[in-house]
């Protein structure tokens, strides 16, 4: 038997419902929670803990240079355990986790603007309340050859597709955005999928270093690592090199190995893949590549010939060595 609802009674309910939403009253999102301070993390960590989808507890990495916000701290066995929030560059989210620091690595909240304060100096878009609410903002404090330390910021906003690095330096007292640069945001290009902040120039001051995609054609691309430091309130870029790189758009007529082999990195049929890694020289560190280079021909699919590459890029006191020149 079925039950029947009343007319008049569906009627008030369809009026009820069209007066909550005409007064405001239909259900808002929740604010988010403001920090109680912030934390950095000079030297990263390898022990920022959350909760899996498993609810599991899960351990990852946090890269150097970080300026996190705290939204609790306790006491536990001896140890001071902060609550944060950090970007996962791989999902473009925010996770919520504990890291492990001393009391006085927490800074007041007072010490930097909160979020809503830096998208307000940005303009539009970020002065929209929808884009302002699905910006996921990471923060790293930079070292300036001049001057007081620079305010780094990734900002990704996924639902726009919008992702911009953001220096802030400090002007007249308040913290007011500087060089900017803007990156693609898809499916196949996800912005920056890494960034952190080494002293590799053994100046005092530090190196901005990114990983970042790239797609020319449907069978060219790869990613960049670029190393750049922050001077004067500006990005300057000292060094990139491809840690991949597809070019499979088209083929040489005819194979042919160059010398050094690194001129080889990018040629057309050929997939290269490596790694960045840095040794000590001299008073700072210089970027050491290390991969190979794979040569394929039309309609085959393993490769015909592969270079194996090793190079170390000195510092010239400018820049520092390109891997192909």
């Amino acid at each position: 038997m079925k039950t029947r609802i009343p007319a008049a009674l569906f009627v008030l309910v369809i009026l009820a419902s069209c007066a909550s939403v005409a007064t405001g009253k239909e259900k808002k999102e929740p604010e988010p929670p403001v920090p109680i301070g912030w934390v950095h993390l000079p030297a990263g960590t390898a022990s920022f803990s959350v909760i899996g989808p498993s609810r599991r507890k899960v351990t990852h990495e946090l890269p150097r240079g970080l300026e996190l916000p705290v939204y609790k701290s306790e006491e536990k066995h001896g140890t001071t355990l902060a609550q944060v929030k950090a970007l996962n560059f791989k999902t473009g989210t925010m996770e919520t986790g504990w890291v492990q620091v001393k009391p006085s690595d927490i800074q007041p909240v007072s010490a930097y603007p909160l979020d809503s304060d830096l998208l307000k100096t940005l303009g539009a878009p970020y002065l929209d309340d929808f884009t302002a609410g699905h910006t996921n903002i990471v923060r790293y404090l930079v070292r300036q050859p001049h001057g007081s330390p620079a305010l780094l910021c990734y900002l990704l906003t996924a639902p726009l597709s919008l992702a911009k690095l953001v220096i802030f330096t400090s002007q007249q007292g308040k913290l007011l955005p500087g060089g900017m640069l803007n990156f693609v945001v898809g499916e196949m290009q996800p912005g920056i999928t890494s960034l952190e902040v080494r002293d590799l120039v053994g100046d005092g001051s530090d190196c901005v270093i990114s990983k970042e995609p790239f797609r020319e054609q449907a069978e060219t691309y790869g990613a960049n690592i670029v190393i750049r430091q922050i001077a004067d309130g500006d990005f300057s870029t000292l060094w990139k090199a491809p840690t991949e790189y597809h070019n499979l758009s088209e083929y040489s007529p005819k194979m042919q190995i160059l010398q050094p082999p690194e001129k080889n990195i990018g040629a057309p049929g050929t997939v290269t893949k490596g790694e960045v890694t840095y040794r000590a020289q001299g008073s700072g560190q210089e970027p050491v590549w290390k991969g190979k280079v794979d040569f394929f021909v039309l309609g085959r699919e393993k490769p015909l010939d592969t270079v194996n590459i090793e190079k170390a890029c000195a510092w010239d006191g400018m820049k520092f060595e390109p891997l192909k020149k």
